[in-house]
């Protein structure tokens, strides 16, 4: 059997949520956009592309430019890479140790799909060495076309779809792209608060010292404890520049 691991990377790999969200508020005001609604997890879609969009549009009344979006991401990447200059970023523990056994396993692939900007990203995931591919906000505007992606680009490289794709992530938008994609989970959080009361703690790690990833993650949710995909989410095209979720 063929697995998939697809990993998410703020709060799941690294603990670099504060320095990342700290980053995002100030590239947001960098551009000149003052008006924020902080409530992130309040936004239809939970990736930095997205929400730069609804604030952008929300201050000025039109969607930012290519040349825009592309400051805001420098900017981002600036703040990001200053805050965590001195001390780095902090790894969730066990985290390259699980990637680097994955990677060494032919019965394995990995990649990962996160809500922040491409520059960013690659300055995070620098000190981890990874090989697989990398799926950003730059891509994809909807968090769940991030994984499908992913597992789209995986499955090009491997030359053959995955017998099992296994989602692993710290927030409720990742639950729901697991939902959506038919795939299994694994949480990464102390506790299951954030995925919901029924979330079971056989899915949920502190460490990834602790996971075995040949162990069954299938989730089963209680009906309409996960919501369904906001507006046209399964209208998914692969490669970014024909995908509806910039519309």
């Amino acid at each position: 059997m063929t697995t998939l691991i697809v990993f998410d990377i703020d709060g799941t790999l690294l603990r670099s949520v504060p320095a990342h969200v700290a980053a995002f508020v100030g590239a947001l005001r960098d551009s000149g956009l003052t008006e924020i609604d902080s409530d992130w997890g309040g936004y239809t879609h939970h990736t930095d592309s997205w929400i730069f969009r609804e604030v952008f549009r929300s201050n000025t009344g039109r969607l930012p430019d290519e040349a825009e979006t592309k400051r805001f991401s420098g900017l981002l990447h600036e703040r990001f890479t200053a805050a965590t200059a001195r001390e780095g970023v902090e790894q969730t523990p066990g985290a390259a140790a699980f990637l680097r056994a994955l990677e060494a396993d032919p019965g394995y692939a990995v990649a990962f799909a996160t809500g922040a900007m491409r520059e960013v990203t690659e300055a995070k995931l620098a000190p981890l060495a990874v090989t697989g591919p990398v799926v950003t906000a730059n891509e994809h505007a909807f968090r769940e076309h991030l994984v499908r992606e992913a597992v789209h680009r995986s499955a090009e490289r491997a030359g053959a779809a995955f017998d099992r794709v296994v989602c692993v992530g710290d927030g409720p938008w990742d639950v729901r792209a697991a939902v959506a994609t038919g795939s299994q989970f694994i949480g990464i959080g102390a506790s299951p608060e954030p995925f919901g009361d029924w979330f079971p703690r056989t899915h949920l790690f502190t460490s990834f010292d602790d996971v075995d990833p040949a162990a069954d993650f299938t989730l089963l949710p209680p009906a309409g404890r996960v919501a369904g995909e906001p507006d046209a989410d399964r209208v998914f095209a692969p490669r970014p520049a024909s995908c509806p979720c910039w519309n």
